[in-house]
């Protein structure tokens, strides 16, 4: 059987259809990011905003015509949300809730083998991406975002066993990998409901993970501890975290249901960066939020400035049913929302480029997760990509290399 995994979305995303490949390449079944002539398409989505919601029912249409013979499955929490504007469900063969996500695997190996499981399944190796190694850790939040949906389709947070996460973090690195990605839909809140704490599963990573450096994929700035902070400076702790701004404005943050303030987000920064000085700080910003000024917007500005953000994700407000944020009022205007829009991506733009330049010269540990024809790309640990020429690098394993120039996107090795 030939099996066509799409995600969209989130690392989450990533990391469950990465393990849904590995498993089902263990088992024998040819897996690849985009199959040119699959028997089955699965597809993880995302229903974070309305165009996510497009974006899902144009992949599965798209994938109906490419592949008319095909079946269709479709996961995700675009199948969990109540209330988007055209559900892309009914276009689909089948649909798994977020909840029996992990059943996927059960039921395409009961199509390939109806009749019960093959008796001498040949392991494969998946084509799906496999530079760095997704480890998912949790899932659900207990949060009450006014402009968010998730906590609708994901549930309430739970963590995974530590004892099965070592032990997946140890094959990742027998299998080659020279990093490991740590995700969550609200990572932050990792062993609450077990007596247990993020900074806690990390010191145990670090051993059982050894050679492989650690990657924190999105931490909310309330669920710093002062034991997460300290190890941020750690060896093999990648010198990256992304942390979520949303509005530098005290007053939007409250109207959005967040957990934190601006001088309390910023009292994180400087912490941070006294354990690791050339910390990649990078965040999300949502702009045209019910009631924001244009006095509100410059506080966003002027955080980010001082933040010295090295990348920020900039989105503007869009309303979904189901959520408390259309409750507060209208949206800004959508010129005004699309201005400011554009003001912060340049100010993005040009902080990355400064903070990418300061790396220029210095040794930087890459790990490479791109081929061209003849060049290949990789990802330094302080989240800055780069681009070197092909000498035989091999996909997942981690150099260290001197940049010489910056690129239209990240900096160029000789």
């Amino acid at each position: 059987m030939r099996v066509s995994i799409h995600t969209l979305g989130c690392k989450v995303n990533f990391a469950e259809m990465a393990e849904l490949a590995d498993r089902l390449a263990r088992a024998g079944v040819e897996v690849h990011e985009d199959h040119p002539d699959p028997d089955v398409c699965v597809i993880n989505s995302c229903s974070v905003t309305a165009q996510a919601d497009r974006k899902v029912r144009t992949l599965v249409h798209g994938l109906r015509r490419r592949h008319p013979r095909a079946r269709v499955l479709l996961t995700g929490c675009h199948v969990d949300n109540p209330h988007p504007r055209a559900s892309a469900v009914e276009a689909a063969d089948v649909a798994f809730p977020n909840a029996r996500k992990r059943e996927i695997a059960d039921y395409l190996l009961a199509m390939q083998h109806p009749s019960g499981p093959a008796q001498s399944p040949v392991p494969g190796r998946s084509g799906f991406a496999r530079s760095r190694y997704f480890l998912k850790v949790q899932d659900g939040c207990d949060h009450r975002c006014t402009y968010c949906i998730v906590w609708r389709t994901r549930g309430a947070s739970s963590s995974e066993p530590e004892e099965q996460l070592l032990e997946r973090a140890r094959r990742a690195v027998s299998e080659g990998y020279g990093e490991i990605v740590l995700t969550g839909v609200d990572l932050g809140s990792f062993g609450r409901d077990r007596g247990r704490s993020l900074a806690g599963l990390l010191e145990r990573l670090l051993e059982a993970a050894a050679p492989a450096r650690l990657r924190l994929s999105s931490i909310n700035a309330n669920d710093f501890t002062p034991a997460l902070v300290e190890l941020v400076g750690a060896q093999r702790i990648c010198r990256h975290l992304h942390v979520p701004l949303q509005s530098g404005s005290d007053r939007v943050l409250k109207r959005m249901g967040r957990l934190y303030r601006r001088a309390g987000y910023l009292d994180l920064v400087a912490a941070l960066r006294a354990r690791a000085p050339d910390l990649a700080l990078t965040t999300d910003v949502i702009v045209g939020f019910p009631g924001e000024s244009a006095e509100d917007f410059e506080q966003t500005r002027a955080l980010a400035r001082e933040a010295a953000f090295s990348g920020m994700h900039v989105f503007r407000y869009s309303p979904r049913a189901g959520t408390a944020a259309p409750r507060l009022g209208l949206p800004v205007d959508d010129p005004v929302a699309r201005e400011r829009s554009a003001v912060l991506q340049e100010q993005a733009r040009i902080q990355q480029r400064a903070y990418e330049a300061r790396f220029i010269g210095r040794p930087l540990q890459v790990v490479w997760d791109r081929e061209f024809p003849a060049r290949v790309r990789g990802l330094s640990d302080n989240y800055i990509t780069v681009f070197a020429p092909r000498r035989g690098q091999a996909l997942g394993t981690v150099d260290t290399v001197r940049p010489l120039a910056a690129a239209e996107q990240g900096l160029l090795c000789a």
